[in-house]
């Protein structure tokens, strides 16, 4: 049978072409119907579903840190000190490789993640994990090694209105705050003055070998010039309030930090100086893992570290020092070259998360 083409109507070909248009028009129509539909308002919704119930108090920390950190460039800059050529996202928290007072080597990628904002915002995550409540007293061990973790903790407990007990020594392992003319306590200070914290450390150590800074690259290499400038850093520290203590052992040293933390909740430890990890060789802290860990039982020895006996004595610790591995754990960007926006990383969100 011949088919007849649509010329072969003639002057109904027109019409015949537009029922057919309509009728194509009308089964999409139909099919459309039947999707589900998938609105930015939706996926919104599936977002904010899966953000911590506490992510605004998260980002109150992380803008805290954030300005802290600002505050600290500045009054850097202000000293004539240049920022670190190794701080590619300009926040001004690292140090330099080599310096007078730097303990160690260590990598730069961890120290210049260890400035983002949302190490305050996952400092807020553990501890409402932890269950602390404002008022609680919490215990923190610093070490000049890691200023952005250490100012993460501090802001932490500040927007939680936590009792916050804390020490830190001096001593740098390398881009730490590892400048003489400006050390870790120096940055507190600044941000204390600024009024954005409330408290200062309740004692002050040189840290390194004996937490006496005799490790300390200046002291090792013997370098007059080095060793002057060591001098002069801890007259300034003493001219302006900020002595390091004289520490005579070990056993005196834990047991005059746990005196003055007192009674507390939580401890926590940013760092790798021995007070915190042990002064032992095998340390229990380098095999336990980081982020906030449960009370266990643990054989103590005489160079046990405060971490490992709060956590013999039933108190959770909060343990921040692989960097990366925080990192990987809690959803935030591992040496990121853009700063990432505040509130937008899979810190703020539950971690099974997508």
């Amino acid at each position: 049978m011949k088919v007849p083409s649509f010329a072969s109507f003639g002057i109904l070909a027109p019409v015949l072409c537009l029922l057919l248009l309509a009728g194509l028009l009308s089964a999409c129509t139909q099919d459309q119907a039947s999707l589900p539909v998938q609105s930015g308002s939706a996926t919104e919704a599936a977002q904010e579903e899966n953000r911590l119930p506490f992510a605004g108090v998260m980002e109150q920390a992380a803008r805290l840190h954030s300005e802290a950190a600002r505050l600290i460039r500045e009054e850097k800059l202000a000293r004539g000190i240049p920022l670190s050529e190794g701080d590619k996202l300009g926040i001004g928290l690292l140090g330099d490789e080599f310096t007078a007072i730097m303990t160690t080597s260590a990598a730069l990628p961890e120290k210049r993640t260890s400035q983002l904002p949302d190490f305050a915002a996952l400092c807020v995550r553990y501890f409402y994990e932890a269950g602390l409540k404002a008022g609680d007293a919490v215990g923190a061990n610093f070490s000049g090694s890691y200023p952005g973790l250490n100012l993460a903790v501090l802001c932490a407990a500040e927007v939680m209105d936590l009792d916050l007990r804390y020490t830190t020594s001096v001593g740098s392992s390398a881009y730490g705050a590892d400048i003489p003319q400006y050390t870790f306590p120096e940055m507190v200070r600044t941000v204390y003055d600024a009024g954005l914290i409330s408290r200062m450390p309740e004692l002050i150590t040189l840290g390194g070998g004996g937490d006496m800074g005799r490790n300390m690259i200046g002291y090792v290499i013997g370098d007059p010039d080095d060793i002057a400038l060591i001098e002069e850093m801890i007259a300034r520290l003493k001219a302006n309030g900020l002595a390091p203590a004289e520490i005579e052992s070990y056993a005196q040293d834990i047991a005059l930090h746990e005196e003055l933390y007192g009674e507390i909740k939580l401890f926590v430890n940013a760092g790798g100086n021995s007070l915190g990890l042990g002064a032992g060789e095998n340390s229990y802290m380098l095999k336990t893992g980081n982020g906030l860990l449960a009370p266990r039982e643990i054989e103590l020895s005489p160079y046990s570290g405060l971490s490992e006996r709060y956590l013999a004595a039933g108190i959770p610790v909060v343990h921040l020092l692989a960097v990366r591995l925080l990192c990987e754990e809690n959803g935030i960007p591992f040496d990121p070259d853009e700063l990432p926006v505040i509130g937008t990383t899979g810190v703020y969100y539950r971690r099974d998360t997508p």
